[in-house]
């Protein structure tokens, strides 16, 4: 399993489903929450991926495989309203059509030696707060079974390097 490079293949996936039908496609460090709207709002249309992790089903196995998620968040922004928000026009696509896009492009999408995804869920993120911003936001969610080797390879690991200081603190009275 290498998230770095599952991540890589599905924001090149996404941007070549999406075209230039979108402004970008970029990573997040993580969950979408209302501090990533500012994020957003400089980016509409776009896509946002972050990978949200997953739960091992059996704890103590060598070989430890999980449902990853990775969710898609899908922002639009249009002056026109929140119908046209979501619904597009002639000039930009909408929230429904980028994410029904999504959902057709990246399920069943394989992974080269890492698997395969598969369309899991879409919720609309709708708050009185994105309204306001003018901005629609849907989560598109998708899984891949991931596995985790346990067994490490120390000479993959970078060196250890520690800080020995001797502090010169006065006593306390």
């Amino acid at each position: 399993m290498a998230i770095l490079t599952i991540e890589d293949a599905l924001i090149a996936r996404i941007k070549s489903v999406l075209g230039n039908k979108v402004r970008g496609v970029e990573s997040l460090p993580g969950d979408w929450d209302d501090d990533m709207l500012k994020r957003f709002l400089k980016g509409v249309p776009g896509v946002f991926l972050a990978f949200a992790g997953g739960r091992a089903p059996a704890p103590g196995a060598p070989v430890v495989t999980f449902p990853g998620q990775w969710i898609a968040y899908v922002a639009t922004g249009h002056a026109s309203g929140e119908a046209a928000r979501r619904r597009g026009d002639s000039r930009q696509a909408g929230a429904y059509e980028l994410s029904e896009a999504l959902m057709k492009g990246l399920h069943n999408f394989t992974v080269p030696a890492e698997g395969t995804v598969s369309f899991v869920a879409i919720e609309n993120l709708f708050t009185g707060q994105i309204e306001r911003q003018g901005v629609s936001v849907y989560a598109v969610t998708f899984q891949m079974p991931m596995t985790l080797d346990q067994a490490v390879d120390e000479n993959t690991l970078d060196t250890f390097e520690t800080f020995d200081v001797q502090w010169d603190v006065p006593p306390h009275d």
